[in-house]
């Protein structure tokens, strides 16, 4: 397609999007950082906002240790002995002693067997979930499961979707009862704690409800 034909359409579906209103426009650029006071948090400067504070409540760090001086200083210490970035893959040759230790300490820390650490949510559901998912694989999910779950969903092309209404138990059972037969893996997405309610997933009945169908499902 030519250039001025597919800029035509990207444009026209870019219209679309901003009448349904899920069109996301311009991010808001941080100008500057004011910190912590006895009073309150740090606050945040945002281009074309003057000397107008914001309240930044949509970060993932949700504890501020980003902030935290022992952490700034621990990410100067190791940018001056090791770089900055890994310049690199993992496998290739971006893994450095740091990366080990702090998997195995959360390994630990959680009772694991082994960790893996990546950059983001949304690169931990591309890299974990596609792979895992063939397509003789049943995905049961539930309904409110974060956006980055959900594509990873579409990239990996399962050989079923179900999705069960929000924390629905016996919904979930009943999805894998209606798909035992029919693929030969299934596997059940869940967020753990659901980031835009607060709520959180039962994985304990969750894991016992998947494992009543193991020798329904040959992988």
């Amino acid at each position: 397609m030519a250039i001025d034909r597919i800029e035509k359409v990207l444009a026209q579906e870019l219209e679309e999007l901003g009448n349904k209103g899920t069109l996301k426009g311009q991010e808001q650029v941080i100008t500057d950082l004011l910190p912590a006071e006895v009073a309150e948090g740090p606050r945040y400067l945002l281009a074309g906002e003057g000397d107008r504070r914001f309240l930044r409540m949509n970060s993932n760090s949700y504890l501020g240790m980003s902030l935290l001086q022992e952490v700034v200083e621990a990410e100067e210490k190791a940018a001056r002995k090791f770089g900055t970035g890994p310049g690199a893959v993992r496998f290739i040759s971006g893994t450095y002693h740091p990366h080990i230790e702090l998997e195995r300490r959360l390994a630990e820390f959680h009772g694991r067997e082994a960790c893996m650490i990546f950059s983001s949510a949304y690169a931990t559901s591309m890299g974990v979930l596609p792979p895992l998912i063939t397509a003789d694989t049943v995905v049961v999910s539930d309904e409110l499961n974060h956006n980055c779950i959900i594509n990873a969903m579409r990239l990996a092309r399962p050989r079923e979707k179900k999705i069960y209404r929000h924390l629905d138990l016996g919904e979930l059972d009943t999805q894998l009862a209606e798909a035992a037969g029919e693929s030969r893996r299934a596997i059940v997405v869940t967020d753990g704690i659901f980031s835009m309610r607060g709520d959180h997933a039962p994985l304990d009945e969750i894991m016992a409800i998947a494992r009543k169908y193991d020798e329904q499902y040959p992988e």
